[in-house]
């Protein structure tokens, strides 16, 4: 493989993690939404498995920032490699 082809490749990492980021925002966004309106409807149930669905959705929801950071950087280290190689 030739650096022009690496350097190909490199952009089209690049974007892909940019798009990626872009449809996660969606998502996640969707995904909020979602949780307050199930919040309020469900607020104060008792219910086990309300209960269980509430944490599913804390848990889902920590992991939110962690992962749109993986597309951040995977597009800032892909971009830092592809300008040292010129």
């Amino acid at each position: 493989m030739s650096i022009g082809e690496v350097k190909v490749a490199l952009r089209a990492a690049i974007e892909a993690a940019q798009r990626g980021e872009e449809v996660f925002d969606r998502a996640s966004a969707e995904a909020r939404a979602a949780t307050a309106a199930a919040d309020a409807i469900l607020n104060d149930s008792r219910d086990e498995d309300v209960s269980a669905a509430h944490q599913a959705l804390i848990a889902a929801g920590a992991e939110v920032e962690p992962t749109r950071r993986r597309f951040v950087n995977t597009a800032k280290h892909t971009a830092r490699y592809l300008k040292q190689l010129g």
